[in-house]
């Protein structure tokens, strides 16, 4: 389960992240870095930026137990 949270959680990051470095080419259309960067954090790809991240962390950082649920059984 861990693994497939870890899979999702950095699937999603490098999608969001690829969609803010493409949001960064509207500075070419004329707008401010300011403009740009607003737009970038109101946008719904920041938010789930921020909680793949938080759940990232969550996978790393979340003591896993020491054995599996299934070694008791065999024993």
């Amino acid at each position: 389960m861990r693994l497939f949270a870890f899979l999702i959680c950095y699937g999603l990051i490098v999608l969001t992240t690829t969609h803010m470095i493409l949001y960064l080419n509207y500075h070419a259309l004329g707008y401010t870095w300011t403009t740009v960067f607003k737009f970038i954090l109101n946008t719904i790809d920041f938010k789930i930026f921020l909680g793949s991240w938080i759940g990232l962390l969550i996978v790393f950082f979340y003591p896993s137990p020491s054995q599996s649920p299934s070694s008791k059984l065999f024993r």
